[in-house]
């Protein structure tokens, strides 16, 4: 990672989406299911433990898992909790569709620029990075919505897309990477490291 891009995460740390919360920052369509009754169907945009899928509860038994500042935490962040929602959304009537159209759909829609999502080498990420300033928000955000996709998918039915299980799995070992790491406060490094390392844990145990 070049100098010059710690700077940018460092203000990047403090600006972005303080609003919310204070926690730490980084600088073919599917068939539509219409025969649920339009009350049992309402999508819950605030996950908790007590609403959770029985598998959910069982897996994701730790306080982090549900908090809504924690920067880590699947519903967490801003890309994270706005992702959730509009996944709980989009799958209130799309029940058997791939989780992954969503996600680009939701990635078009911010004019984030993509990557090659299922890459995890740090030096053939380097080419993107060097885009701009803005790349590694865009894929610190990027894989935070894939994160919560995947978590939000638990929480509502107790599991998770083969295929969308292995980018999720990606998404968190490209976050662990050092060089990406090294970019967080140093104080909060360990917290993060910690965090992502238990939801790559209980995404392997996900059937």
């Amino acid at each position: 990672m070049k100098p010059l891009l710690i700077p940018f995460l460092l203000l990047a740390l403090t600006a972005c989406g303080q609003t919310r919360n204070q926690s730490p920052k980084l600088l073919s369509s599917d068939t539509v299911d219409t025969t649920q009754n339009p009350i049992d169907s309402m999508p819950d945009y605030s996950p908790t433990i007590n609403n959770a899928h029985p598998t959910a509860k069982r897996l994701m038994n730790e306080d982090f898992y549900w908090s809504p500042i924690e920067e880590t935490a699947p519903f967490g962040s801003d890309d994270g909790a706005d992702t959730y929602a509009g996944f709980a959304e989009w799958r209130a009537t799309h029940k058997t569709g791939n989780p992954k159209k969503f996600l680009m759909e939701e990635i078009e829609s911010w004019d984030y620029p993509t990557f090659d999502l299922y890459e995890t080498h740090f030096e053939k990420l380097k080419p993107y990075l060097k885009q701009g300033n803005l790349q590694t928000r865009f894929m610190t955000g990027i894989d935070a919505a894939i994160v919560a996709i995947a978590f939000g998918q638990l929480y509502l039915e107790g599991t998770i897309d083969k295929d969308f299980k292995e980018l999720t799995k990606t998404a968190i070992k490209r976050e662990l990477i050092p060089e990406l790491l090294n970019l967080w406060p140093e104080e909060y490094k360990p917290v993060r490291e910690k965090e992502l390392k238990k939801m790559l844990a209980v995404i392997d145990q996900v059937n």
